[in-house]
């Protein structure tokens, strides 16, 4: 049985006359009659009496027109939801979180997207240690964040910089500074720097803050880790140290002051980078990180 089988007994049933449901069909009267008479044969019953009196559904018709139309509803709302999911209008995205610094990137964006996309589901994963390539590949996620992927990727991925930025201090609204406009970092060689000290996050902060001090020459004191981005400002906030940080993930914090460096240089770019599998929920990631990109006004 095929779906122009239904179709046409459905045309028939509920015009009882082959010759009108023929012209609403744009086919011949013989061709329709032809389908009729193989959907019964596929089926085993008959489905119209016919005689000089008219056209009648029998009861085994009754029971199919019933169930063809529920068919074809379904056949037909499958389509659009295909359609509407081609479209990325519809479906469930799951997007690698960055912690407590995803309110300041995603809040907005989340709000904005819900609004646009109201049929979209969207869940926010913890990651924690794993790897977000490989969360990526095995389909946990959609989409993620990196601040060191772009250009140094699989081609089985796509990045997109979805905001830019240069570094800027953390420190708290009572250190000695707060009441500078900018500071330079031989301000900071005798005070405590803080990084984030959390397996690959650790490496990354460590190496871009130590970065900055080595190209200059600057001397400064031994790195103190912290184990968590909430914590770190946490302990800036309380005048324990100082961190070089991405100012867009800082601003959230109460009692900190962002302040510029009096350094220049590319090495004082910050870029941050949505990755995503190539043909993997590509519409509905590509309509978040436009949205996202919109509302962070990069």
């Amino acid at each position: 049985m095929e779906l122009r089988h239904l179709k046409y007994f459905v045309a028939v049933a509920e015009t009882l006359n082959f010759r009108q449901a023929a012209e609403r069909l744009h086919v011949a009267q013989p061709a329709l009659s032809r389908q009729i008479k193989d959907l019964e044969e596929r089926i085993g019953a008959r489905l119209f009496d016919r005689n000089t009196g008219g056209t009648k559904l029998t009861d085994a018709g009754t029971v199919l027109l019933e169930e063809a139309r529920e068919i074809l509803e379904r056949v037909e709302i499958a389509a659009e939801l295909t359609q509407s999911a081609a479209a990325g209008l519809r479906g469930h995205l799951h997007i690698a979180g960055m912690g407590s610094m995803s309110v300041a990137l995603l809040a907005d964006a989340l709000s904005q997207f819900k609004i646009e996309y109201p049929r979209v589901q969207v869940s926010l994963h913890d990651l924690g240690h794993r790897d977000l390539l490989t969360e990526l590949q095995a389909g946990t996620v959609q989409l993620g964040f990196s601040f060191e992927l772009q250009g140094n990727i699989a081609d089985e991925f796509e990045t997109e910089t979805v905001a830019e930025s240069v570094v800027h201090v953390a420190l708290s609204k009572h250190h000695p500074l707060a009441q500078r406009s900018s500071v330079s970092l031989k301000d900071l060689c005798s005070e405590d720097i803080l990084c984030v000290g959390d397996n690959d996050m650790r490496d990354m902060h460590t190496r871009a803050t130590r970065g900055l001090f080595s190209l200059r020459k600057i001397r400064h004191t031994p790195i103190k880790w912290i184990v968590s981005p909430d914590l770190l400002m946490t302990m800036v906030s309380g005048n324990y140290g100082v961190s070089l940080v991405f100012p867009r993930f800082a601003i959230t914090y109460p009692h900190i002051v962002l302040l510029p460096l009096e350094e220049t240089g590319d090495d004082l770019k910050i870029s941050l980078s949505a990755v995503w599998r190539k043909n993997t929920q590509a519409r509905l990631v590509r309509n978040f990180v436009d949205l996202l990109k919109e509302v962070n006004y990069f």
